[in-house]
Order: C-alpha cells, then structure tokens, then sequence
C-alpha cells in the first residue's frame, strides 16, 4: 500500500471517527436532558421550516468545490494520531451541540422560515406559537394546563391540538372559534383579563371538559388538579365548579346515572379537588423529590403533579424563572 493510498484510508478513518463520536455526543445529550420526545414533536410539526433549512444546508455543501491546482503543487497533509487528537469519552457526551429545537428557534428569526411558518398560522397562531417557542415562553406560556410538545405532535393535555390558517383552534379534530381572549386562556400561565370574555370562558371551559386538562392525569375519572396559582384560582376553578368526576355519575350497582339533579354527594366540592396543601416549602420540595424519583423509575402518572408543585413554589416566591 502507498503513501498516498495509506492517507486516504486514515482520512476516512478518521471522518468516520468524528462521525460516530458526533452521533454519541448528540445521543447522550438529548437523553441526558429528556429532549428526545419533544425534538421529534418539533421536528413533525415544523417540517415545512425544518426541511428548507435542511435543504439550504445539503446546497452549501455539495456547492463547496476544491482547487485541484492548488492541491497538485502542495504537499500531502499528514494526520496525526497523537493522544492529544483523538476524541475523549469526556469530549465526546461533553461538548454541546445545539439540539432541533435551538434550530427551529434560530430559523424563526430570519425572515426566509419565519415566513414558511406564518403561511400555515393566522395572525392569532402566529402570535401565541411563536410565544411558545420564544425565549420567554417559561415565564408566559402555562406549563400545567396548557400546551405541551411531544412524540405525537402538539399536545393540549390528551388530545392533539391544531391551529389553522383562519385561527380555528382544532382539539381532536373538533373545531373552536379562535378568538384574542380563548388564545389567552389556552396559552398563557397568567391570561390578561382585558382580553378574554365570558364567551370565551365558556369555550375555554367546553375544551376543559372535552381534554380534561384539568383533571390529574388527563383523565376524567380523576379528581381535579388544584393550586394556589393565579390561573387556578381565578379562571379554572370557577368555571368547572359543580362538575362532578365521571366516577361519581355512577350509581351502587355501577350503571351511569341518567339525567336528573345531581345528588349533593356528588358534587364537587373542596375534598374533592386534588390540592397541593403544604403548610412547609420543606414539605413541598420532599413531595417534589418523591414524585421526581418515581418519574425517574418510568412512572409518568405524576407529571401534572409535579408542574402543580412547580407553580405552587413559582406563586410562593421560592422559584424564580
């Protein structure tokens, strides 16, 4: 085997090298951080902006053509394989690379994929999608009962949820009106009051019912997930009060109660909500700490729970984001 032969062969060793420690790196990262389900949501839901980049990518480098003349008078370049140039375990699942998400986020900012997203939204999805995305969206965007990313696409607590060109909110492919004041309730932690109307608390509150974003777990079997936080206290809860888990529409025998007034046992009423009572933050964070354990072992029943505990610490002043 010749000189020139043997460097072809370390080059590709070598590239094939960087490939695969890339490929750990960015594997490790993303279990690391639980990013996997939510990169897979973006990269489903934001195809159409995600694919163009791709694509301008994929242009770049085949347009990227190399000077045979150049390298014809010059000397071959050796690699080396000193310690020093191979890749470490610790620069492998160490160094940080921007994940789908970062990327996503970085193309809405120029106008080219800004405007790829904005053909598939109204003026209202625009708005509150691009908060969702955006930098501020911990502090804005509900993250107890409101939208969430994951593997099946864009999620309002069990059921998929969409949004068209004309501002129709779509949940399970029931459509709602989009109005200013139901983006509101839907999106935010703290909606502004100025915006929203009774009309759309009543549709806020059909949407409630139909996905049980309210209830622990999605599920309407169970009781209603309550909090000291602002949202809670002053929207949900008022709307919802008097309506009894599905659980409780049964009778002994355990057939469906029918229409009628509905028994005074069987309406809801405080120890019927599943509060977050502390009299302790110590006692909240060790609550927290069990429920985070259990998620850990791959019990995910807990995880309205745990965003509750999360805005009853935001609300008391202990967590600042």
């Amino acid at each position: 085997m010749d000189s020139s032969t043997e460097l072809k062969d370390r080059e590709r060793i070598a590239k094939q090298i960087a490939k695969t420690s890339d490929s750990i790196r960015k594997k490790h990262r993303a279990l690391k951080t639980g990013k996997i389900d939510k990169d897979i949501a973006l990269e489903k839901h934001f195809k159409p902006v995600v694919e163009p980049l791709k694509q301008i990518q994929r242009m770049k480098k085949s347009n990227v053509t190399l000077d045979s003349s150049n390298y014809a008078s010059s000397e071959p370049r050796k690699l080396s394989y000193e310690r020093s140039h191979v890749p470490t375990v610790e620069d492998v699942y160490e160094t940080p690379n921007e994940p789908l998400e970062t990327l996503v986020e970085q193309s809405l900012q120029t106008r080219q994929f800004r405007e790829e997203l904005n053909n598939q939204l109204g003026p209202l999805g625009q708005k509150y999608v691009n908060m969702l995305l955006g930098g501020d969206r911990e502090k804005a965007i509900d993250r107890v009962y409101g939208i969430y990313l994951n593997e099946n696409g864009t999620m309002l607590d069990n059921k998929r949820f969409d949004i068209d060109t004309n501002d129709f909110v779509i949940i399970d492919g029931v459509k709602y009106k989009g109005t200013p004041g139901l983006y509101e309730l839907i999106f935010k932690r703290i909606p502004d009051d100025a915006i929203y109307t009774e009309n759309d608390k009543l549709a806020y509150k059909s949407i409630l019912l139909a996905t049980n974003a309210h209830r622990r777990s999605h599920n309407a079997d169970n009781p209603i997930l309550g909090n000291k936080g602002y949202k809670y206290k002053n929207i949900i809860a008022p709307v919802v009060s008097g309506i009894p888990c599905a659980r409780n529409l049964n009778d002994k025998s355990g057939k469906r109660v029918g229409k009628g007034v509905i028994p005074i046992e069987m309406t809801l009423n405080d120890n019927k909500i599943d509060y977050v009572h502390w009299d302790d933050p110590n006692e909240l964070v060790d609550r927290f700490r069990l429920l985070e354990a259990s998620r850990q072992a791959g019990h995910n029943a807990h995880d309205n729970e745990i965003l509750s505990i999360i805005e009853e610490l935001r609300e008391a002043g202990l967590i600042i984001n």
